[in-house]
């Protein structure tokens, strides 16, 4: 899995060994890098100066799975926006994939402009985030033609989305991640839009040409991401419109509800735990009743989302 606490240093890195089977650069301190040396194996210092970290068996696979096509738009991005990527920059590359949904979504974002506290919440989950960033904060300025934020309007409803020219459906998406993973649109022709947590009020402004798409929500299954489903469901209904839940992959991840960074618990005090029996199929009842009885719950990036739609993409057609 990759690691998103890697900034640029140790991606460019990567991508030196990857290419020219070794790098001078100071990267061993790295918990991750050390991870692929004493771990995994797949990297080793140089025997005649250990400064220099060489590729073993395994690397170059290893590499084209986890990071090439990511650090390779990445860089593309970055250097398309007139922004350096040098190794002296200290981006993630979960910031840089944050960037470029910015991008894909710039016009809406400067025609509702907003203070550096919302905007940061919005994007990187906390308001003071940008702020402790200047480098960071530079690039969304340089992005978005701006130089400060606009501290006199807060709330937004921003239309954030990754568009297709005749995409063949719309997958509303609970969280930004799969926003952020722009070749799953490009490489399934779906139009990806975020709609969740307060931010369903947009629906209401959907036209009816884009209401004649098939349209799908990916949501973490846990109770907070399956009631906002309901209250899509709910919305399209008012404009004759259904939307299909997406299915998670087999196996499941299930991971318990109770983990460290998650606070949506199942009610084990209501039947199907409040939710409405009736939106939902015989399938995906299963799975539900088996997540609220042992507590458990699947977390939406967990999906292997391109599967997902050339499954039901293919049923639709």
């Amino acid at each position: 899995m990759i690691n998103k606490k890697i900034t640029w240093k140790e991606l460019k890195a990567l991508d030196d060994i990857y290419h020219l089977k070794k790098t001078k650069a100071a990267i061993q301190g790295h918990p991750y890098i050390n991870y692929l040396i004493n771990d995994k194996g797949i990297l080793d210092l140089k025997r005649d100066n250990i400064k220099v970290i060489i590729s073993t068996e395994g690397f170059e696979e290893f590499y084209e799975k986890e990071f090439k096509l990511q650090y390779d738009e990445a860089k593309s991005f970055l250097e398309n926006n007139g922004i350096e990527a040098n190794a002296k920059k200290n981006f993630t590359l979960e910031e840089v994939k944050t960037l470029m949904l910015i991008e894909e979504n710039k016009e809406e974002l400067k025609s509702k402009p907003t203070n550096i506290e919302d905007f940061s919440n919005e994007f990187f989950d906390i308001s003071k985030y940008l702020k402790n960033k200047t480098g960071l904060r530079n690039a969304v300025f340089k992005i978005l033609d701006i130089t400060q934020f606009p501290l006199d309007k807060k709330e937004n409803q921003w239309r954030i989305v990754v568009d297709r020219q005749n995409p063949d459906a719309v997958v509303l998406c609970e969280n930004k991640s799969f926003l952020k993973q722009t070749w799953i649109a490009k490489s399934t022709n779906v139009k990806l839009w975020y709609v969740g947590g307060n931010n369903i009020k947009i629906l209401d402004d959907i036209d009816e040409i884009e209401l004649a798409k098939p349209f799908y929500y990916c949501c973490d299954w846990d109770l907070a991401g399956l009631e906002i489903y309901e209250r899509i469901k709910k919305k399209l209904k008012l404009r004759n419109k259904d939307i299909v839940l997406l299915y998670p992959n087999e196996p499941h991840k299930k991971i318990s509800t109770y983990i460290e960074y998650h606070d949506s618990h199942w009610n084990l005090n209501k039947i199907l735990s409040g939710l409405q029996i009736g939106n939902f199929n015989k399938k995906e009842l299963q799975l539900i009743q088996d997540l609220i009885k042992n507590e458990q719950w699947i977390e939406e990036e967990s999906f292997d989302l391109i599967q997902i739609l050339k499954v039901v993409l293919l049923i639709k057609q």
